[in-house]
């Protein structure tokens, strides 16, 4: 699990040859912890650690950042290694300094912020493309990382049954689909609206980079604004607005949704596996979360 002194971690960021002023911890991080890092001058910096496990998808994730920001999109790219790698490999994991996205996160409750996500979702769709030069065989479409999880993680068998069924209904449903990079873990906190100019928000966070149907991303939203029912109708609403083709996919969003649940039962189960705990209270959270997996795949 990626860990590291506040010493430490100034030491590793000289790697870097920039004057560091100071770096604070920033909440959240299931996979990852994250510094905000100020410079002498005022410049702001994200630091990123990543589980050694996570190494090969937030490298990846690092790679289509720096090309989506190339194309257009504010995504938060690597800041270069002065030999021009994009992270650096050190014990305690896998290291990146990310250029600060500033802004603010959407407001679930707000039908403008929404419309502005599903703005951004489709630009980044549309930047992106179906170039996967930088994302690894197993994360392509159709996922040999899905199945080897349900074929070698240790899982309730009504869980695994349930997984595999609606992983095979999307390979199924798939050649009907637009597919592409997707982002592939967009909650609102991956969004930065900015106070300028909605040509300026950010989309942040990309170590879930994934080649998949397009509407997988908006299934992650569907799910992750489970609270706010509503939410998904404004991101669809402002989705269509730069992507008015993506309404003949929509049929098959109920689907995406299951294959986001079985997404997320990989996930615990590997955590289970391993014993990770962060981003829960205890070993019993992975287990609610398994639970949880289980009924929206059900759903």
């Amino acid at each position: 699990m990626a860990s590291m002194s506040h010493d430490r971690l100034l030491s590793a960021l000289a790697c870097w040859g920039l004057p560091v002023a100071g770096a604070e911890p920033l909440p959240g991080g299931w996979n990852s912890t994250t510094w905000l890092v100020r410079s002498p001058t005022g410049e702001r910096y994200v630091a990123k650690l990543a589980d050694p496990e996570s190494a090969g998808p937030f490298v990846s994730g690092l790679r289509v950042a720096a090309r989506a920001q190339s194309r257009g999109l504010v995504s938060g790219p690597p800041v270069a290694l002065p030999d021009g790698r994009t992270a650096a490999e050190l014990d305690e994991g896998v290291l990146a300094l990310l250029e600060h996205v500033p802004g603010t996160i959407p407001d679930p409750a707000s039908r403008q912020d929404l419309r502005r996500m599903g703005v951004l979702l489709a630009r980044a769709h549309r930047a992106l493309g179906n170039d996967t030069e930088d994302i690894g065989e197993p994360l392509r479409w159709p996922w040999a990382w899905a199945g080897d999880g349900l074929r070698d993680l240790a899982m309730p068998p009504h869980v695994r049954q349930a997984a595999a069924r609606v992983l095979d209904e999307a390979r199924e449903a798939a050649p009907l689909l637009r597919i592409g990079v997707v982002h592939g873990d967009p909650g609102l906190d991956s969004f930065r609206l900015s106070e300028h100019s909605p040509a300026q928000d950010g989309l942040v966070d990309w170590g879930a980079i994934l080649q998949a149907p397009l509407l997988y991303d908006l299934a992650c939203v569907a799910v992750l604004t489970r609270d706010t029912p509503q939410a998904l109708r404004h991101v669809l609403d402002g989705y269509r607005m730069v992507d008015p083709a993506i309404a003949r996919d929509l049929d098959h969003l109920d689907l995406f949704v299951r294959v986001r649940w079985m997404a997320h039962a990989i996930y615990f189960a590997d955590r289970i596996e391993r014993g990770v705990l962060r981003g829960v209270s205890g070993p019993a959270g992975n287990e609610e979360g398994l639970a949880e997996a289980y009924a929206g795949l059900r759903a």
